[in-house]
């Protein structure tokens, strides 16, 4: 189980850094500007990923207090598989989020930011602090892909990151084009 800790904290840090490289890509001037009214803003963005860490982190605090009782085929079927993995990364479909990991957009960059690295110190703690067989015996239900394990819920953080990279990738290449006067007006 060493090893599997090892590759899924490093994977948390590799989409981690892949994620806030993508922001500062986004000059400051803009991170809380909108692409579009239906599309988030680079702060609205961040403060979202880190909702998602603060939830992942109290659903392992919480379900490892409460008894295992996922039978052996539920616990199977709850892995998350390649196709869970690239449906949660695929930037084609889109995804409405929960409300309770809505932005609310009244963080500014830095304390978004700052929520960003507290919520994911907090859900590593609460991973490492988890006996392994609670991280693969406890099931919790995803709202969109199903059940999952609790360390399939921290491995999904960190495909989360790698969603989310994206789509500040996409408007770093907006605010790109705005910057070279490429499009008029500042949607």
């Amino acid at each position: 189980m060493a090893a599997d800790t090892d590759a899924l904290l490093a994977l948390l840090d590799h989409e981690r850094a892949a994620f806030l490289a993508q922001v500062e890509r986004v000059p400051v001037a803009r991170q809380a500007q909108r692409p579009s009214p239906e599309q988030w803003s680079v702060v609205e963005i961040v403060e979202h990923v880190s909702r998602v860490d603060i939830g992942v982190g109290k659903l392992i605090v919480l379900r490892s207090a409460q008894p295992l009782a996922a039978t052996p085929d539920e616990r199977a079927a709850a892995h998350l598989t390649p196709e869970r993995i690239g449906w949660i990364r695929n930037r084609g479909q889109r995804v409405t989020a929960p409300d309770r990991v809505l932005p609310t957009g009244a963080l500014s960059i830095q304390a978004a930011l700052a929520q960003l690295a507290s919520a994911r110190s907090a859900l590593v703690a609460a991973f490492l602090a988890t006996d392994a067989v609670v991280l693969d015996g406890g099931v919790h239900p995803h709202p969109l892909i199903g059940p999952l394990t609790l360390r399939g819920w921290v491995e999904l953080a960190a495909h989360h990151d790698a969603r989310h990279a994206q789509q500040v990738a996409e408007i770093a290449d907006w605010a790109a084009t705005l910057s070279r006067g490429d499009v008029q007006g500042s949607a």
